[in-house]
């Protein structure tokens, strides 16, 4: 590598998309030997800003000899000349990139060292022990960020000519700081394992543009990791067996031309489990962070086993209960008594109910009765998964409830303040919505716990099980290790709802294509596959006349993503049809087309902006055709064109991205093309997610032979952890195509 510095002349070419350059610069000094003395110009291409002309610049790389255009100089890095002037200098040392150094101390330095003292300072940062009245601090400040800024500068460009956005680029070079471009190129593979944001397919698309081969074992590492992790996202398990793995990779690989044999792939699987980054135990095979996650639930909880709290007879609590009924003019079920009774005499509780069963007054109940029992000095914390979740519940109890998330503490770092070493302050903790508890949140909450904390877990075990790994509400009541309580008993209100009766059809698998009739607030509109699309938008208008708003009332529900009448043609479909009037106001990036005023939903957690993965808000502006500055609730976030990927329209969102929200107006299309996704805890899901109006349409033969099919269980190590014998659960055969695929 050898290094020219020059003058800018001209700029040859510049692509705005990555930016790629092409300049000719005057040469002032070189080391490059090739370079005949005196050589007044070079033609120098690489990843650079836009350079004023005149502007003077270093550039680090080598020489190569371009079939066409000759001997030109391909630069790796480069770093910019400053304005050696002596108020240039004062300017720049003195500006808000060297915190704790003014005006005085840098004409000082400038005094000092001279108009040279930028280059100097890189090379001997000693000589600033000559400068008067320096002390330590503002040498290593002055130092490090000289440093930084030159690395960064560099960094930054490289990392944008991968498509990376600015913020993306950011986030890179905080967490590898200087050696980023060194890491990446070592090994790129990195970025999906250390950047949240980042998967396999960007990192790959970095490696083999830097140069490495199909076959290289880091990639072959990486597509382990990542088809583990594809397929556990997409089943929700938590182990898999050894030869299914082996040979979903075997086939990835040899799909794409390579030829890779079975012991290539074995040896680079081992390499991973000797990392410590894959646990095999017998034939199964888990990464490494979902295995810990399990093993630390099962420790976690293995203490609040058998504890309960003698303090207060039985007919002590009973007695608290008939004077709770009195002041509010209420009737417990003797199930809802049993709940408010068991959770405040055990250390850990499960209530599961299905709608209309009465969680949410037996949630006040118990909080009524702990107050009442213990005192208000007592500290109780109420969460659940989302924000529109804790929101529902807050309304319900007049209780003040937060997300989970909020309540361990999450960070914009991403980091938790609540964990093992760091217990929440809570003598009493009801956590809503269990059954959306992956391993790795349930992991977290349960070690955060102190061991005096009175747990009450609450939620529908018919219900979808997560969208991560996992089915903790469902192990933990299997495991029989706690005390559980069923709300079966469904209440007067609830019994004349349409969407309810439903529900409890789906649960007992009793509806036929006969069986529909209208119902105030449940319509069932048969529709030939062909019309679903243009029905749904009839639909929609149908209940914006009555006043619902397409933003925040109505919401479409759909198993899956591709095809005629799948979420992402619904999609399009809608925002023509109902944001048609904002189509000029548009930004468009690869794929992705957003408009102003569109609804959308975040698909990452985004913790440096106070955002999560299913958060819902709406385009509030677009700015230069390069940003949209999106509304989430009042919280307004920017996003570039490159941070599109965690984007994505919400007019119609899949039934898991739903859970743990209520909408007034919900519509489902059941149509042939979703049948293999149509089991009965989906459908279920779906319709409890409806409010006011449930409006399905479609083939009720697709409703019924979905409710007819039950899920496969997930596989996971919860009970066997939690030392409880569960019953064999059935494989799953599957192809790598099940899980390639949307």
């Amino acid at each position: 590598m050898c290094k020219i510095e020059g003058e800018v002349r001209q700029t040859l070419f510049y692509n705005e998309e990555n930016h790629y350059a092409v300049i000719k610069v005057s040469i002032i000094d070189t080391d490059c030997k090739e370079i005949i003395y005196g050589e007044p110009t070079m033609t120098i291409c690489g990843f650079f800003p836009r350079f004023d002309k005149e502007e003077r610049v270093r550039f680090f790389g080598n020489l190569k000899e371009h079939p066409k255009y000759g001997l030109q100089f391909d630069a790796d890095r480069f770093e910019r000349s400053f304005d050696y002037s002596k108020e240039g200098l004062i300017d720049y040392l003195s500006s808000d990139l060297f915190p704790g150094i003014g005006v005085k101390t840098a004409e000082s330095i400038v005094e000092t060292l001279g108009t040279n003292c930028i280059h100097d300072i890189l090379n001997q940062p000693n000589i600033l022990d000559d400068v008067p009245k320096m002390n330590d601090k503002k040498k290593q400040i002055l130092v490090k960020t000289l440093h930084d800024n030159r690395q960064m500068e560099t960094s930054l460009v490289w990392l944008y000519g991968f498509q990376i956005s600015p913020k993306m680029a950011m986030k890179i070079i905080e967490h590898f700081h200087a050696l980023s471009i060194d890491i990446i190129k070592d090994n790129p593979y990195v970025l999906m394992e250390e950047i949240e944001g980042i998967g396999f397919k960007r990192a790959d698309e970095i490696a083999l543009r830097i140069g490495f081969e199909k076959t290289h074992p880091y990639r072959i590492r990486a597509i382990v990791l990542y088809l583990i992790g594809e397929y556990m996202n997409k089943f929700g398990d938590t182990v898999i067996s050894k030869s299914d793995l082996l040979d979903f990779t075997l086939t990835y690989l040899n799909n794409q031309e390579n030829d890779v044999s079975k012991d290539a792939v074995s040896e680079q699987l081992d390499y991973l489990c000797e990392e410590g980054k894959i646990v095999l135990e017998g034939d199964e095979l888990s990464l490494s962070f979902l295995d810990y996650a399990e093993r630390a639930i099962a420790t976690n909880l293995r203490s609040f086993v058998d504890k309960s709290d003698n303090s207060h007879p039985k007919d002590v609590v009973d007695a608290l209960i008939n004077e709770l009924e009195a002041f509010q003019s209420i009737q417990y079920t003797d199930e809802q008594r049993k709940a408010i009774h068991t959770a405040i005499r055990s250390q850990f509780t499960i209530v599961t109910g299905g709608p209309g069963t009465g969680k949410t007054t037996v949630v006040s109940g118990i909080v009524q009765s702990y107050q009442r029992l213990f005192g208000i000095r007592r500290v109780i914390r109420l969460a659940a998964p989302t924000g529109k979740a804790a929101k529902r519940l807050q309304e319900a109890t007049l209780q003040d409830a937060t997300t989970i998330h909020k309540l361990l503490g999450y960070d914009f770092d991403g980091n938790f303040a609540y964990d093992k070493n760091h217990h929440i302050d809570a003598d009493l903790i009801i956590i809503d919505e269990v059954s959306m508890l992956d391993v790795i949140l349930a992991s977290q909450l349960f070690q955060s716990l102190k061991a005096s904390t009175k747990v009450v877990l609450v939620g529908d075990e018919n219900q979808l099980p997560s969208v991560g790994p996992g089915q903790v509400l469902l192990d933990l009541i299997q495991s029989d290790l706690f005390d559980v309580v069923r709300l079966k008993q469904i209440h007067r209100q609830s019994v004349d709802s349409g969407i309810i009766s439903l529900a409890y059809d789906v649960l007992n698998q009793q509806v036929s294509p006969y069986s529909f009739t209208e119902d105030k607030d449940t319509v069932f509109e048969r529709v030939n596959d062909t019309l679903v699309a243009e029905t749904i938008v009839k639909t929609i208008r149908h209940y914006m006349k009555q006043g619902y708003s397409l933003q925040d009332d109505i919401q479409v529900l759909v198993p899956i993503y591709k095809g005629m009448n799948g979420i992402d043609r619904l999609n399009s479909l809608i925002q023509e049809r109902f944001n048609h009037h904002n189509s000029e106001l548009k930004i468009t990036y690869k794929e992705k087309t957003f408009q102003f005023q569109d609804k959308v939903m975040q698909l990452a957690n985004q913790p440096e902006d106070g955002i999560m993965n299913g958060d819902i808000g709406f385009v509030s502006g677009i700015i230069e055709d390069k940003e949209l500055i999106v509304n989430f609730s009042g919280n307004l976030v920017r996003y570039n064109v490159k941070d599109f990927d965690n984007l994505t329209l919400a007019y119609a969102i899949s039934i898991h991205k739903s859970q743990g929200s209520e909408f007034p107006v919900v519509i489902v299309p059941f149509v042939r093309s979703y049948w293999m996704m149509l089991k009965r805890k989906l459908i279920y899901t779906a319709i409890t997610r409806a409010k006011a109006h449930l409006h399905l349409l479609g083939d009720s033969y697709a409703l019924q032979n979905g409710v007819n099919q039950l899920e496969v269980p997930r596989k996971t190590k919860l009970c066997r952890l939690l030392s409880v014998s569960t019953t064999q659960e059935e494989a799953h055969h599957l192809t790598i195509e099940d899980f390639m695929d949307e």
